[in-house]
């Protein structure tokens, strides 16, 4: 009779259990997928982040060889971004990739030049063997050094600085969600204040994605002069 009972004691223990462990792997599966999504989530950001720097030191090098022409810059970011795109190998997979990243950069890429300055380009501009008005780029190291009302010397000005900011995806399902703060418990501060991270949303990138904005700086020394007709694009 006692061990009758015992028995009965420690299958009642035993099923207790088993009901007890139900709402423990309901709590904790949830949150361990997610934080796995967001790890892959962040690692295709950092991927991007790397890529981007890259494309960005291309696109500020095309710029330093063609006299700081946008067109330019915008063709080396492009063929910096291309891996980003990229989905099957060969020359027919690369032109495809390459002309997505080109398509892709309409909405969600910018080019904006930090320096040179229109103020330094009209400060030391002079005619060039063709006879147009240029930033010159020549004898460099044997000019005057003096520095001029925009508080750099002919020098400094053939310095090209570039910042990119591109416009990443967040392709893992939810977690961008959360990333953005779409969350009752996040409140807003005011009616201006969507208690949100600021990214685009799908409708203003062509896309089905929110997008985090990544931001990129290259410096590089011009290896050409700039034109005027260059020049307009400068700050």
């Amino acid at each position: 009779m006692e061990q009758t009972m015992q028995a009965r004691c420690a299958k009642a223990h035993s099923a207790r259990q088993r009901g007890q462990s139900l709402p423990e792997f309901l709590i904790v599966v949830p949150a361990f997928i997610f934080l796995v999504l967001l790890v892959f989530q962040l690692v295709l950001v950092y991927r991007a982040k790397n890529t981007l720097d890259y494309a960005t030191l291309m696109a500020a090098r095309a710029g330093a060889v063609n006299g700081a022409k946008v067109k330019e810059m915008k063709d080396g970011l492009a063929r910096g971004l291309t891996p980003l795109y990229a989905t099957s190998t060969g020359a027919a997979g690369l032109y495809e990739a390459w002309g997505k990243a080109k398509l892709d950069m309409i909405l969600n890429a910018q080019i904006e030049i930090i320096s040179p300055s229109k103020a330094s380009w009209n400060e030391f501009s002079e005619r060039q063997y063709n006879g147009k008005p240029a930033l010159p780029n020549d004898n460099l190291a044997f000019r005057d050094r003096t520095v001029g009302a925009g508080g750099v010397n002919v020098q400094d000005a053939n310095i090209l600085k570039i910042r990119v900011t591109y416009d990443y995806p967040l392709i893992v399902p939810f977690v961008d969600r959360v990333m953005r703060g779409d969350s009752k418990y996040v409140k807003s501060d005011g009616f201006l204040d969507p208690a949100n991270v600021d990214m685009k949303h799908p409708v203003l990138s062509g896309g089905s994605h929110f997008r985090i904005p990544l931001e990129s700086h290259a410096i590089v020394r011009m290896q050409t002069p700039i034109y005027a007709e260059q020049a307009k694009h400068l700050p």
